[in-house]
């Protein structure tokens, strides 16, 4: 998928938070991000023919959206950002949409129980176990 195909799927959440960790970034900040010239690359500039950035953590985590439809997680600690430190999901971009809406009911949660955790962690199971590699709940 190119840049201009995500920012037509992107169109009615450019710029939106969706929960804290998933926030789809600005039109211009796609654009940005995705031009090697301009974005302060400290890895593999190359990694932009297959994969597109659409989103962040808000804490310099980033969201990819690879040529073939599928998600990648990049974590910021990592040393540089190259295919070799992205966490690969089996996600599609319809799926972190569902996976950002469950995250965003659990936050809302005032000091969330056993129960309500367990539930939440079932449910991002059923979309993509491997998100929950990411975070501890």
């Amino acid at each position: 998928m190119d840049i201009s195909n995500v920012k037509k799927a992107l169109s009615w959440y450019l710029g939106r938070e969706i929960a804290g960790d998933f926030r789809v970034l600005k039109e211009h900040e796609i654009a940005l991000c995705n031009d090697a010239t301009k974005f302060p690359f400290e890895g593999d500039s190359g990694l932009l023919r297959e994969f597109c950035i659409f989103a962040d953590g808000g804490s310099g985590d980033l969201w990819l959206l690879s040529s073939s439809g599928e998600i990648a997680f990049y974590d910021h600690d990592l040393e540089f950002l190259s295919e070799a430190n992205l966490k690969k999901f089996d996600l599609n971009l319809t799926g972190w949409f569902e996976i950002a809406g469950l995250f965003a009911k659990f936050e809302a949660l005032d000091e969330p129980n056993a129960s309500q955790k367990a539930e939440f962690k079932q449910s991002v199971a059923k979309i993509c176990p491997q998100i929950l590699e990411i975070w501890e709940i």
